[in-house]
């Protein structure tokens, strides 16, 4: 066997090694990078950004990086500032076996469970330090190459409003 289709079989094994990898994972429809808009509530009021969210397959797919980016337009200077930059690990925690989600932002470590809502819909909460409520976030990938995403916050547990939104597209796998 020449040097040439050597090298090539092994680049279709490892692609396929890969894909299969990706198929045991049922987070997989999550990996790519995506591309959008959404805005989240301030004490001003809304505010739109443009964001981008990057997931990626690392150890053998077994565990996912993600990072975010939300950036807006400075009316001030006219050039785009940072609002929003956070990096999470997504890994199953295989003692209780669930998903489990790190995510950093702002020196900052959260841990949280990942929930399967329905099929390609996943949800996480974060409590706010001081017993000052919760977040939960859903994001759903039930639109072929769409992420949808809802922000919501409660006080008590029972009164949900919604705090963020984004909608973003799938532009690379």
């Amino acid at each position: 066997m020449n040097r040439k289709i050597l090298i090539l079989n092994f680049a279709l094994m490892s692609m396929a090694s890969v894909h299969a990898q990706n198929e045991s994972n049922p987070l997989s429809f999550m990996i790519g990078k995506w591309e959008g808009s959404g805005w989240m509530m301030t004490q001003n009021g809304k505010q739109f950004t443009h964001i981008t969210e990057n997931v990626a397959c690392k150890l053998d797919c077994t565990v996912l990086s993600v990072e975010g980016l939300g950036t807006k337009l400075d009316t001030l200077t006219n050039k785009q500032i940072t609002v929003h930059d956070a990096f999470g690990v997504i890994s199953k925690d295989m003692k209780n076996n669930k998903w489990v989600m790190r995510a950093y932002r702002k020196g900052e470590a959260i841990d949280a469970e990942i929930v399967f809502v329905a099929e390609k819909v996943i949800q996480w909460q974060l409590p706010i330090p001081n017993n000052n409520g919760v977040m939960r976030f859903t994001t759903a990938f039930t639109t072929s190459d769409m992420w949808k995403g809802t922000g919501e916050y409660t006080r008590d547990g029972q009164n949900w409003m919604r705090i963020m939104e984004t909608e973003l597209t799938k532009i690379a796998d």
